[in-house]
């Protein structure tokens, strides 16, 4: 499950609860070989909520904050101490909007305080010598509507480079962003240069001309945040967030869906916008705004392009057992949509026990197939792979 540069490694989350979605930089492959080097792999973390994954995200010295709630945020504190911890007292950038920062920063001095409380008696809890000092080490960046900024410090190679733009969503009045991480790439020498030799390319740069192509620029992981349906729909270029466009140009799209009842349930769609969330039959109006070709089917069928990537999370654990979710949002989605996207599911948060089996090594009985379709890593699953498997084991 990944973009050109990133990899979702886990991807947990339950509406209310809590979210953390995890990516890690691909490896670098030699030209000459298939194997991955052994660089070192960056993460970054789309929100920090107290998720049993946690220990998977201290390594991030990324994290982007959508929101301040709770089931987002729960883990924040904990995630900075634990880091600072493991690698040395270095501090992890945490990118928040920009209205929230204040409040953060005074539940950032209070937890301080509360790490660096001391007794002053020696021996207590066996500390010799009492710690006095907070090991909570941050750098907060407020961010605001339309902001971009350059990702130092996450390496590939001499040539790409990474940002973050972040966009304004509609989450029922509470400030919040949702994200997209793009990369840069240079592609060297412009190509009325390219036949020119090194002293003549040299001549060029000292009397000051421009030898170098722009830049290829590439949306790679887009993230919604949480988010209700007005957050997400295309806007005219009069406003100020028609650029929320920028999402749905992702090679791998992460988007919430928290309400899966059925169209008739007008109780439940009025929840979803006065929560600010997606209500699984937003999704037409969502992606037919941002993709021209939607109601084109001639278009849609001869369209041989490689399917970006979808990934719905933010389920409510109303809707468990994991199968009957699925169920619904099979039901629920508009058939265009896996035209153009290839879909999955973050489900393994409401997975029943049975399923949540640590070792493929270990699976064995008639569950077999079922349960390796549910473990991959990520936490995601296929919804083309389940329905396969679903039309070939469950009898009607």
């Amino acid at each position: 499950m990944s973009s050109k540069h990133w990899n979702i490694i886990s991807s947990w989350s339950k509406a209310g609860i809590a979210t953390s979605i995890i990516l890690e930089l691909n490896k670098i492959r030699p030209s000459n070989s298939d194997q991955p080097t052994s660089t070192k792999n960056h993460r970054i973390v789309f929100d920090i909520g107290a998720t049993p994954s946690f220990e998977e995200a201290i390594p991030a010295k990324h994290v982007f904050v959508s929101h301040g709630h709770l089931d987002h945020v729960g883990a924040l504190f904990s995630h900075a101490r634990a880091h600072a911890v493991a690698y040395g007292g270095e501090s992890v950038t945490y990118f928040v909007p920009a209205q929230l920062l204040s409040k953060i920063e005074q539940c950032r001095e209070a937890m301080s305080n509360l790490d660096a409380s001391n007794l002053n008696q020696g021996s207590v809890g066996g500390d010799n010598e009492g710690r006095k000092t907070s090991l909570l080490s941050m750098n907060l960046v407020p961010v605001h509507d339309g902001d971009e900024i350059s990702l130092k410090g996450i390496n590939y190679d001499s040539k790409t480079s990474f940002f973050m733009r972040a966009f304004a969503v509609d989450h029922a009045g509470h400030p919040a962003l949702a994200y997209v991480i793009g990369s840069r790439t240079t592609s060297g020498l412009k190509e009325e240069y390219q036949h020119l030799d090194r002293d003549e390319i040299r001549q060029l740069v000292k009397s000051g001309v421009s030898i170098k192509s722009d830049p290829i620029e590439n949306i790679e992981v887009a993230y919604t945040g949480d988010t209700c349906v007005n957050g997400l729909i295309k806007h005219d270029e009069s406003t100020s967030c028609y650029k929320i466009g920028q999402l749905f140009q992702a090679e791998l799209l992460l988007c919430e869906l928290t309400f899966l009842d059925s169209s008739d349930d007008e109780e439940q769609r009025s929840k979803a916008i006065e929560r600010g969330h997606i209500h699984i039959n937003d999704i037409e109006r969502i992606f037919s705004s941002h993709i021209s070709s939607w109601c084109d089917k001639e278009v849609v069928e001869s369209d041989d392009r490689q399917k970006k990537k979808l990934v719905f999370y933010h389920l409510s654990a109303k809707y468990q057992p994991g199968m009957r979710a699925l169920d619904l949002i099979i039901e629920g989605l508009p058939n265009q949509l896996m035209r153009y996207y290839d879909c999955y599911v973050a489900i393994f948060s409401i997975l029943g026990d049975s399923l949540k089996i640590p070792d493929p090594e270990q699976i064995h009985g008639p569950d077999d197939e079922m349960r390796k379709l549910f473990l991959p890593r990520s936490g995601c699953i296929s919804m083309e792979r389940y329905q396969r498997w679903k039309k070939d084991n469950v009898v009607a």
